[in-house]
């Protein structure tokens, strides 16, 4: 019995009856600057999140040296009422316009790093190492794009690291708070715990608000492009991203509204809806969830506003978050959808026999990717 048990079939069967209208798979569309452009504002109207636009006011507040390239500590205001850490690694001896990769982190479930998770630091944390080990295969892949050449940007999205929930202790918890010390991985954990609990609430709230998660994680994503952009060393004709989890749904996300990127590798998001409909809705976060999306647009659909710009797809075969079939099916309708565009070399999938993770073999398919898309 699915999830849901005796209600299931009747949202099976609005599912069955809901189509993706807006792809570029419909025959009523052929040009696919035309589409892209119509179907991109309407993706807007849907993630819901436009706050004024403000200046950047960026502000370098510390550097550090490391071997193959400088790590610095920024601030930016991506609104007016949020000021946004931005980490910059910037490779040493770099001439001429540079290439750069905004770094998209991802969800795990570890509220209290965001940025961090991929970025290694001395003397950093045990559990944030073993995390990195879990689902990256021990690379911190901001420093590895880095030694790699790229100016790489990596923030802290809203949720996470220093962006994360702060709220009073609840009661049945304060206790436990008694018993670790600050800091510790425990106390980490019952941090973490919090934040589970008040996901549901905080995506209620923006809803009600007028705004979806997924359109405040893609705004600051795009005002990070406009911070990259503000560096002089960053070549504007060259950027991409790349992201696993839900920095593979931020990587479709920002592929999809901002033109400017070129180059999109998503890993470990990616399926069509109605295969992930009756049993992996309760593995996912609110943050993949756009109200009134499969009624445009199915997930591979979102991806395809990027096209005909190179896209790259990597999954785990055993990834329990995501159906097979559903991401073959993706597969499927992605290669479709860039060959009416008239670029079937622009996209690729990588299907590797592990979980949900972004294994080495995974980045090497995925360094070699954004170095032949962006030179």
């Amino acid at each position: 019995m699915a999830a849901l048990g005796n209600l299931y079939e009747l949202i099976a069967e609005q599912a069955r009856q809901t189509q993706p209208s807006m792809s570029f798979l419909e025959e009523r569309f052929t040009d696919i600057e035309q589409w892209r452009a119509s179907t991109r504002e309407y993706l807007r109207s849907l993630v819901s999140y436009a706050p004024e636009r403000c200046d950047l006011n960026p502000e370098m507040t510390g550097a550090e040296d490391y071997p193959d390239y400088q790590l610095q500590k920024w601030y930016i205001s991506p609104s007016p009422t949020v000021r946004m850490p931005v980490m910059v690694l910037m490779p040493h001896g770099i001439s001429g316009p540079t290439p750069a990769i905004a770094a998209l982190h991802c969800h795990g479930g570890l509220f209290y790093y965001g940025k961090k998770k991929l970025i290694a630091e001395d003397n950093e944390p045990s559990g944030l190492t073993q995390f990195r080990q879990e689902f990256y295969d021990g690379n911190a892949i901001a420093g590895e794009l880095a030694r790699r050449g790229y100016i790489v940007a990596v923030i802290d999205s809203f949720y996470f690291g220093e962006r994360r929930l702060v709220v009073p202790t609840p009661t049945n918890m304060q206790q436990d708070f008694l018993l670790v010390a600050e800091g510790t991985d425990k106390w980490i954990e019952l941090l973490n715990q919090i934040s589970w609990q008040y996901e549901s609430d905080t995506a209620k709230s923006l809803f009600w608000a007028g705004a979806t998660w997924p359109g405040v994680l893609a705004w600051d994503d795009m005002r990070t492009i406009d911070f990259l952009l503000t560096l002089p060393e960053v070549d504007p004709t060259r950027l991409g991203c790349v992201g696993l989890s839900m920095g593979g749904m931020r990587s479709a996300l920002l592929g999809a509204l901002d033109a400017r990127v070129k180059a999109v590798c998503i890993v470990g998001w990616m399926s069509t809806l109605p295969e992930m409909l009756e049993e992996k809705v309760r593995a996912h976060s609110w943050c993949n969830f756009i109200p009134g999306l499969p009624r445009a647009l199915d997930w591979p659909d979102l991806a395809s506003l990027h096209a005909p710009n190179p896209l790259l797809v990597l999954q785990g075969g055993k990834d329990p978050l995501f159906s097979l079939e559903g991401f073959q099916k993706a597969a499927e309708r992605l290669r479709a959808i860039y060959a009416k565009a008239g670029a079937p070399g622009s996209f690729d999938i990588g299907l590797y026999d592990v979980g949900h993770q972004f294994t080495r073999e995974m980045q090497e398919q995925a360094w070699a990717f954004l170095d032949g898309a962006l030179g």
